[in-house]
């Protein structure tokens, strides 16, 4: 992981960030009392009609259902003028409530997206248990889906582009990460052709 603040390569169990000096706590000093949110949507922002809403429930829905080991989390506000975007979301992510308290270090597999509505900034982080299997330039696709719907001011397709994406990027890991742990034998990936290959479904116990 990287420090939110400055992006310095950090260690999770660090409290503090050596470089930089950011915590948690410091956060709170800076940003106060954290709201309470909830999953899959918060919208403080309140720029999402109930039909908008509604369909990015589903949308979010349906990935959920196809990766039972994974929960997502819009969060759409203002985030404090000047606040830096990541250690902002960052604090969110941990202190919103968005996670229960058995869903800490590798046992948590949220996924933030956090949009400033102000300025249409977005950016997502996942927690730890998702961490070693999704990596930055999975999240940067994700949020290229949803770049241009965001900007033109429509943030209930973005999310949706968002979403899907990430529905993208999951199968596609599902289907990677047997291979490279050597749990599969290649012959039985690419070959479909054999009279007797079974039905291959997504391994969803893998985080």
């Amino acid at each position: 992981m990287r420090c939110p603040a400055c992006r310095t390569p950090a260690i999770e169990t660090d409290a503090t960030c050596g470089q930089c000096g950011f915590s948690l706590e410091t956060a709170d000093r800076v940003f106060g009392i954290a709201p309470t949110l909830e999953r899959p949507i918060s919208d403080n922002s309140e720029v999402l009609g109930s039909f908008a809403r509604k369909k990015v429930a589903r949308v979010i829905a349906d990935l959920e259902r196809r990766f039972p080991q994974v929960a997502v989390a819009v969060v759409l506000t203002e985030v404090p003028q000047q606040a830096p975007l990541a250690a902002y979301a960052f604090w969110i992510f941990n202190r919103s409530q968005l996670s229960s308290a058995v869903e800490k270090g590798g046992g948590n597999h949220l996924v933030l997206l956090l949009i400033d509505t102000p300025t249409k900034r977005a950016i997502t982080m996942v927690g730890y248990g998702l961490e070693p299997f999704v990596q930055e330039t999975h999240l940067q696709s994700c949020l290229q889906a949803a770049e241009q719907p965001m900007q033109h001011g429509h943030l209930g397709q973005a999310i949706e582009a968002f979403t899907r994406e990430l529905d993208r990027q999951m199968g596609e890991l599902c289907r990677l990460i047997p291979k490279q742990f050597g749990l599969v034998d290649d012959a039985h990936w690419m070959d479909a052709t054999e009279e007797d290959a079974g039905v291959m479904t997504t391994n969803e116990s893998l985080y």
